[in-house]
């Protein structure tokens, strides 16, 4: 789901789009409307199942491993570690060229 206003909070974005009601809207009261645009829940269900079944069964073993380490609390967590990858991941996303 995507809410579009003029709000300054994470994942909110003021709507770019030009359509005509806006216009008419924005001359008469000198303030652009909101919107609201919803993605389809069952086209992201159709990609998430999708993904799931591409999946090895040792991958999901795994992945149950550490869910129930976690939910036992002895999961080993080296903060370190986890912090070194959380900053490589970020600077794989937004490259400083």
């Amino acid at each position: 789901m995507r809410v579009n206003n003029s709000g300054a909070a994470t994942g909110i974005h003021k709507s770019s789009g030009t359509g005509k009601a806006k216009d008419k809207a924005t001359a008469s009261t000198g303030k652009s409307r909101d919107s609201v645009q919803v993605t389809d829940s069952a086209s992201l269900r159709e990609k998430a199942q999708v993904m799931l079944a591409d999946m090895s069964p040792v991958r999901m073993e795994r992945i149950e491993e550490i869910r129930d380490a976690l939910e036992n609390g002895t999961y080993p967590q080296d903060s370190h570690k986890v912090a070194t990858q959380i900053v490589a991941n970020a600077l794989a996303e937004h490259p400083w060229s």
